[in-house]
């Protein structure tokens, strides 16, 4: 009876040493690794026949031509019938078969035989990323090369809870777009992210070496407010009044005044210093007020907005009971 073994080969597993043609039915890109994210190195033109090595688990095959090596999609090839005599071992023959799934390379060898040793991986296809919504690297997941994703989609965005690097990748997770807020580097594969970022990445980029430096925060809005005592202000825009305000100005009694944040603004005191948008990116916000008592003139203090962005606003100084402002807010 004839041994089987089906090759549905993951990334970066071994290829046998057989090989079975296949054709491109497109004019095809070849890539440096299994996704789009990848270089292209050449182009197959249609009915170019060519030898698959290895197909990964997305779709993806490894392939030998006359040209540069590399990875095509196989939702683009077709199989060529097998030409007599093409097995290194008589007793041995491989097929592919394509279709919507998991492309499979099976070889099928005589009765006692012993399937051939396998043969050196690939070439490494470079740094990969790979991100999961799920920890142990389970549920939806997609993997990205050397490169930067300012904002998350819809699929993934504040959902991403293991990651599997490979090539010698590092990758960065962000809470805010454009790499803004806390960010987490990480430089091995991790079935489960810490809590800081589990569920709560919303950019990321992919990279080797040494980190790539922090975008410059863009400011968004910025000026002077004078925010008189019960009134309200909006860092967003610096208006005065209700209207999407981010701090009010409470006056409990003439004794008892606070700056308190609205509409699910946030505030952080600190150590009153001029942190800017990096610094402030990091505070740990809250909702409760803060008492005038607590912030002297010359303190500054980060802000959170109702509009998620990252705001400072230092206290200038009193003309009255008026509170004299400034404020940076940025994009993120």
């Amino acid at each position: 009876m004839a041994a089987c073994v089906v090759l549905a080969v993951g990334l970066f597993s071994a290829s046998a040493v057989f090989a079975v043609e296949a054709a491109a039915t497109v004019d095809l890109n070849v890539r440096t690794g299994p996704a789009t994210t990848f270089g292209v190195i050449d182009t197959l033109d249609a009915g170019e026949v060519v030898d698959v090595g290895e197909c990964a688990t997305n779709g993806w095959c490894y392939i030998f031509q006359s040209g540069p090596n590399g990875w095509v999609s196989s939702n683009y090839l077709t199989t060529v019938p097998a030409a007599p005599g093409g097995s290194p071992d008589p007793d041995c023959s491989l097929s592919l078969t394509l279709g919507s799934g998991t492309p499979q390379l099976t070889l099928t060898c005589g009765s006692g035989a012993t399937p051939p040793a396998p043969a050196p991986s690939p070439p490494p296809v470079g740094a990969l990323a790979c991100f999961y919504n799920n920890t142990n690297y389970g549920g939806a997941n997609f993997c990205y090369g050397v490169g930067t994703l300012n904002s998350l989609n819809a699929a993934f965005d504040d959902k991403i809870s293991s990651v599997k690097l490979t090539g010698g990748a590092r990758a960065k997770l962000c809470r805010q777009t454009n790499l803004g807020g806390f960010c987490k580097t990480v430089n091995a594969s991790n079935p489960a992210l810490g809590p800081g970022i589990n569920d709560k990445a919303t950019s990321l980029t992919v990279f080797t070496g040494a980190p790539p430096p922090p975008p410059a925060p863009v400011t968004f809005s910025s000026g002077l407010i004078n925010l008189q005592q019960t009134f309200m202000a909006n860092l967003d825009n610096g208006n005065v009044g209700a209207s999407g305000a981010d701090i009010w100005y409470r006056a409990v009694t003439p004794v008892n005044k606070f700056i308190t944040p609205r509409n699910g603004a946030a505030l952080a005191l600190g150590d009153g210093s001029n942190r800017g948008f990096a610094g402030c990116s990091t505070e740990s916000f809250s909702a409760a007020p803060l008492s005038v008592w607590t912030v002297p003139i010359g303190s500054y203090v980060c802000v959170r907005t109702n509009q998620g962005r990252i705001s400072q606003f230092r206290l200038n100084g009193y003309a009255g009971t008026t509170m004299k402002l400034g404020y940076t807010t940025w994009t993120n």
